[in-house]
C-alpha cells in the first residue's frame, strides 16, 4: 500500500542487512570447519596411491574442496547482500507508489529548470566573454569559468548543445510523469471476476492484481510471470505489476487465453 511505502523500504533494507549477516556467519563458520578438516591430514601429505586409505582419502580431501567452495559462495553471497541494502538506502529514484512521489517529481522538475536557465545564461557570458558577469551568478567559480572555457572537440565554448537538449527533455518526461501521477490520484479500487479470477484496479496500492481462487498450476504461475511480468506478493495473495495501461492490458491478455479447467491446480 502507498501509506506502507516507507516501511516496506525499510523492511527490505532490514532483510538484507540480515541476509547479509547470516551469509557472513554462514562463511566463517565453514571456512573454520575447514581449517579443522584440513588438520587431520599432514602437512605436505599426498594420497598414496594404491593403499587401502586411498578412497577414503580422495572421499575426505573432497570434502573439504566443497566445504571451501561453500564457504566462498556465502561470501560473494554476503557481499551481494550488503551491496543491495546500501543501494536500496541511498536510492533517490522516485517510484510511483511513494506517496510523496509528485512532490519530489516537482523539486526534481523545478532543480532541472533552474539548471536549465542557468546553462542558458553562463553560455551568452562565455560567447560575451563577461567573466564578471558569470562570476556573478549563483553558485560559480573561478574554476568552473575556466573549464567552461575550454573548447570541446566540436570547437565550442561553454555547455554543449546536447547538454541542453538532454536536460530539456528530462524536464519534459518529469512533467509527464507527474500527469500521469495526478491523473492516477483519482482513480477508484474497482473489481471485476472473468473467469473465476478476480481482476483488481488497485488503486492504494498503485498495483493490478489477479487473485485466484485456488493455487494456480506451476504452469499457469510460470505463463503470468514469464510472459505477463505479473510477480506473485504472499501478503496480498496476489499475482501483481504496476497499475497502468500496459499492465492492465497484460492482464486482460492473460484473463483471455486462460484456460479455468486445465490451469488450476
Amino acid at each position: 500500500m502507498k501509506n506502507n511505502f516507507e516501511e516496506r523500504k525499510r523492511n527490505r533494507i532490514e532483510y538484507a542487512k540480515n541476509q547479509a549477516e547470516k551469509k557472513k556467519q554462514e562463511s566463517e563458520s565453514l571456512h573454520k570447519r575447514v581449517d579443522q578438516m584440513t588438520e587431520h591430514i599432514p602437512l605436505g601429505q599426498p594420497i598414496l596411491i594404491g593403499h587401502h586409505s586411498e578412497k577414503r582419502d580422495r572421499t575426505y580431501r573432497q570434502k573439504i574442496k566443497n566445504t571451501y567452495s561453500k564457504a566462498i559462495e556465502a561470501s560473494d553471497k554476503a557481499a551481494y547482500y550488503a551491496d543491495k541494502a546500501s543501494t536500496i538506502e541511498n536510492n533517490k529514484a522516485i517510484f510511483s507508489d511513494d506517496p510523496n512521489a509528485i512532490e519530489k517529481l516537482d523539486e526534481k522538475i523545478d532543480e532541472l529548470v533552474k539548471l536549465q536557465e542557468f546553462m542558458k545564461v553562463a553560455n551568452k557570458l562565455i560567447r560575451k566573454q563577461d567573466k564578471e558577469g558569470f562570476l556573478k551568478l549563483e553558485g560559480t567559480t573561478e574554476q568552473q569559468w575556466q573549464i567552461l572555457n575550454q573548447k570541446d572537440c566540436f570547437e565550442n565554448l561553454g555547455y554543449a548543445p546536447f547538454e541542453l537538449t538532454n536536460n530539456n527533455a528530462n524536464i519534459r518526461r518529469l512533467k509527464l510523469r507527474r500527469e500521469e501521477l495526478k491523473s492516477k490520484e483519482s482513480l477508484v479500487t474497482v473489481s471485476e471476476t472473468i473467469k473465476g479470477v478476480r481482476l483488481v484496479q488497485n488503486a492504494e496500492a498503485n498495483r493490478v492484481q489477479l487473485i485466484f481462487p485456488e493455487q494456480p498450476s506451476k504452469e499457469t504461475c510460470l505463463i503470468l510471470s514469464k510472459k505477463y511480468n505479473f510477480h506473485y506478493c504472499k501478503l496480498e495473495n496476489a499475482w501483481r505489476r504496476h497499475l497502468n495501461n500496459a499492465g492492465f492490458y497484460a492482464a486482460k491478455q492473460f484473463l483471455e487465453h486462460y484456460q479455468e479447467d486445465q490451469n488450476e491446480a
